[in-house]
């Protein structure tokens, strides 16, 4: 079969998914027109998605991969008006949505083509694809995606070019970023200005949910995709087009009167923007029943009213226990949507239009009314409403005179107690800067030499003089013990030192513990260590289990006085590596938005740990093959620490991991020079030998494997392992290595050493996540290697869980998750094994 009639057949078959049953006949007669075997090629992956569980069409992807990848001509190397298409980016029920880039040199734009997909290119999809074109023509409104350009390809589709915007749907956005009850009520104000906006211009837009609203990284709302928007004007012929081939709205977010088909109005929007306030206040759907039918849909929108959001988080509260999620929190947000919000939002989602707010004018200004404690329209106006809002917009006023008293009687106990906390705080601050001199005086001694390596032998020394000098001088202040053996242990986990280091910080631990007990910061402060030592010595387990403890403490006081935030960033951050390790990257991506919330507050000195999570991110988003995200957000944070100057560890770690995305871009020349500045950078910050080291050089290794130079990439590999060779082999540094290196010795002929290597860097990954994408890759090389000695059936059962774990985690265009397909589709070629079948029911279309 021809790519040509793949494509056709992919097309036609994703948009009937997309419609409902019962409009599925008239589409396909409109589709597929007198061509019967088209017919039957779409109804057999159909019934196969229906019937088998098979729901992603991966037969039919994976036939188009393959046969495109062998004809040579993929459909993201066309040429659209005056720009290149790099990639899609989206698809629809009527369309595909395409980034792409000026083609010539005028200037430099990357933009989104929206097109009609070829098979779809009826009479009434052509005419509905231009309106909106049109009527996006009408609109411009900084709240709104704009549209640039517009015409028609040389084989007679339609098409028009839009800003491209790139961001996150709104409710992702928001529980990324943490966002508060009030900061998510003045984003959705933004989604409320652009809807407004239309209505202004006699548009409904008639599809609004949370995939439709992308949010940027500047935080500003943009509402797109206008496919089924109405004009309220006589040129409202368009309003009669409601044919088969298009699904006309989105179920969870539609309105009672277009699930009726009945009359749609300005009221349509404000129902669709009151499902998206109550989802992102509360998490969850109005609807408490399934609606897997259009019955179900019916009945669930036009009948079961909603419950309040204050009564949907406490549900969302007590599912939450399971996983550790204390209702606390669920009663804190219920006492915040109770009452108005509560009154707001079921008053947007009645289900008669005329009991709705009037406009989406109206329903936005009550919020504003709500935020600054005034009277609202969605509840009564009593005489004991209008004083609580009196008091609530006045609170400092009317609870002046009663707290008088309370001040002076809280305050002269509080200088008293202050007072006697100071004292202890000098006494044990003055004795420690004495002891932290007399080891700095002890290292300038002795620490002469200019090699690094001479230099950490020399603090080495210090510290196990210093160690001696605790256990003697210090046996009268414990609680300067306790902080002085914190502190060694972890400089001896900074040089690699990880039997010392654990001697060291658990005897502070047990101190602390004894002192201050186990809720308290000054516990935590060492837990974080343990914590960074488990991770470094690939105990996920425990590591997980220190931070389980220690984050609710800094939590807890992150807002005293006296406490220092950086701590509570880097404690985030560790966690979120954690996390990462254990095969949970929502989790992990979570701490690290998180993470970042506190940026603003860093004292300037420490503000390098806001580039640095971003790193992290760009990490997480590489392990998803999110590689566009990757790469903005490794570039932008190697940019600012650039821009600090004093950040060189951190520096190192951008550099690296912007490397690794422009290897995975097939960037090599820009990702070996990153890589290698990195490298040096962390042999400038912590010497030749240190582990950190030998991360930036397997890295050049695998981008040296990748290019094909596998004399260079083992050398680089073997250079690693000689650094790690002092570490304890279970390390997710190994791993690393390990897995660049056997994939280098399999493809130069050494398969059974490259065996060996490969499946301790699969028992090292397993130990610390028995699944996830890193033991989904390793699966996967292990697989190449034995499909090279022709293991076929032990190749089969690893690549197959690798593709299969991958495809569940990786965005669609991930070059990992390419991989994994390519290895699937060698492995079968080689093999020659019957197309019909194979072992695991993987559909040899595959190849």
């Amino acid at each position: 079969m021809q790519p040509e009639r793949w494509q056709r057949i992919e097309n036609i078959f994703q948009s009937a998914v997309d419609c409902a049953p019962g409009q599925r006949s008239d589409f396909l007669n409109s589709a597929c027109g007198d061509d019967a075997e088209l017919r039957h090629e779409v109804e057999s992956l159909l019934a196969l998605n229906e019937d088998s569980g098979f729901t992603d069409s991966s037969a039919l992807e994976e036939g188009i991969s393959s046969l495109e990848r062998r004809s040579g001509r993929m459909k993201e190397e066309r040429r659209i008006g005056a720009y290149r298409v790099l990639r899609e980016i989206g698809r629809g029920g009527m369309g595909s949505v395409y980034l792409a880039a000026r083609a010539d040199d005028e200037f430099q734009k990357l933009v989104a083509i929206k097109i009609i997909r070829r098979g779809l290119d009826t009479d009434d999809i052509i005419e509905r694809f231009r309106s909106e074109r049109q009527i996006l023509a009408t609109l411009d409104h900084p709240n709104i995606t704009r549209l640039l350009d517009g015409g028609t390809t040389g084989d007679g589709l339609p098409y028009f070019v839009m800003e491209y915007i790139e961001g996150e749907p709104i409710n992702l956005y928001c529980d990324r970023h943490s966002l508060t009850v009030t900061e998510r009520l003045k984003l959705f104000q933004g989604v409320c200005a652009a809807v407004r906006y239309a209505h202004q211009n006699l548009v409904v837009h008639r599809d609004i949910k949370p995939g439709n609203v992308l949010v940027t990284k500047e935080g500003v709302p943009r509402l797109l995709d206008f496919g089924i928007a109405k004009l309220l004007v006589p040129a409202a012929a368009l309003d009669q087009q409601t044919a088969a081939t298009v699904r006309l709205l989105t179920p969870e977010y539609a309105s009672p009167e277009q699930v009726r088909s009945g009359t749609i109005t300005t009221a349509s929007d404000v129902y669709s923007l009151g499902v998206l306030l109550y989802a992102l206040l509360t998490g969850r759907s109005p609807y408490r029943q399934t609606m897997s039918s259009p019955a179900e849909i019916e009945r669930s929108i036009c009948q079961e009213e909603p419950e309040r959001p204050s009564v949907s988080v406490m549900r969302r509260g007590a599912e939450r226990e399971e996983e550790g999620r204390a209702a606390k929190e669920a009663e804190k947000l219920r006492r915040r949507l109770q009452g108005d919000l509560d009154n707001i939002v079921l008053k947007a989602l009645r289900k008669e239009p005329h009991r709705r707010y009037t406009s989406v004018e109206q329903f936005s200004e009550d919020i504003s009314r709500h935020l600054g404690n005034l009277p609202v329209m969605a509840r009564p106006d009593t005489s004991r409403y209008r004083i609580t809002k009196f008091i609530q917009r006045n609170k400092a006023g009317v609870a002046a005179a009663a707290l008088v008293s309370m001040i002076v009687i809280a305050g002269i106990a509080a200088v008293l107690w202050q007072a006697h906390v100071a004292r202890l705080e000098q006494a044990k601050a003055t004795r420690i800067n004495a002891f932290l001199q007399e080891m700095i005086g002890y290292s300038a001694a002795n620490g002469s030499s200019a090699n690094r390596k001479g230099r950490d032998a020399t603090v080495a020394d210090m510290l196990d003089d210093a160690v001696q000098r605790v256990e003697t001088e210090l046996k009268d202040q414990p609680e300067v013990r306790a902080e002085m053996l914190g502190t060694i242990g972890g400089t001896y986990m900074s040089l690699a030192k990880y039997d010392a280091s654990v001697r060291y910080l658990q005897e502070a631990y047990d101190l602390d513990l004894k002192l201050y007990g186990p809720h308290a910061r000054q516990t935590a402060a060492v837990m974080h260590p343990l914590a960074d030592l488990a991770y470094l010595k690939a105990d996920y387990a425990a590591a997980d289990s220190w931070f389980a403890k220690a984050l609710p403490i800094y939590r807890k006081h992150a807002n005293d006085a006296d406490f220092e935030i950086r701590f509570l960033t880097a404690m985030l951050s560790d966690a979120a590596f954690v996390k990462r390790a254990m095969g949970q990257s929502d989790r992990a991506e979570a701490l690290w938005r998180e993470a970042l919330t506190y940026v603003p507050r860093l004292p300037k000195k420490y503000r390098g740990q806001g580039p640095s999570v971003k790193t992290f991110l760009a990490q997480l988003y590489t392990d998803r093959g999110d590689i566009q995200k990757a790469d903005g957000l490794a570039w932008e944070a190697s940019q600012e620490l650039r821009a600090l100057g004093n950040e060189f560890f951190s520096l190192a770690q951008s550099l690296i991991d912007l490397g690794n995305v422009r290897r995975l871009e097939r960037r090599y020349a820009e990702a070996d020079s990153l890589i290698q500045e990195g490298t040096n950078l962390y042999v400038r910050a912590q010497g030749p030998d240190h582990p950190n080291v030998a991360f930036g050089v397997a890295a050049l290794a695998r981008s040296r494997y990748d290019q094909g130079r596998y004399d260079s990439a083992e050398e680089d590999a073997r250079k690693a392992l000689k650094i790690l060779e002092n570490l304890p082999k279970s390390t997710h540094y190994y791993a690393s290595v390990y897995s660049v290196l056997g994939l280098t010795l399999n493809r130069t002929g050494r398969s059974r050493e490259a065996e060996f290597l490969l499946q301790e860097a699969l028992a090292i990954r397993e130990k610390g996540a028995k699944r996830g994408d890193s033991v989904a890759i390793a699966m996967g090389n292990l697989g190449e290697c034995l499909a090279t000695q022709q293991r076929y059936t032990e190749a089969e059962r690893l690549l197959v869980e690798s593709y299969q774990t991958l495809k569940s985690s990786q965005v669609p265009l991930s070059p990992i998750l390419q991989e994994a397909r390519d290895r699937l589709a060698s492995l079968y070629s080689a093999w020659g094994k019957p197309q019909e079948t194979t072992t695991l029911g993987v559909p040899h279309s595959i190849r």
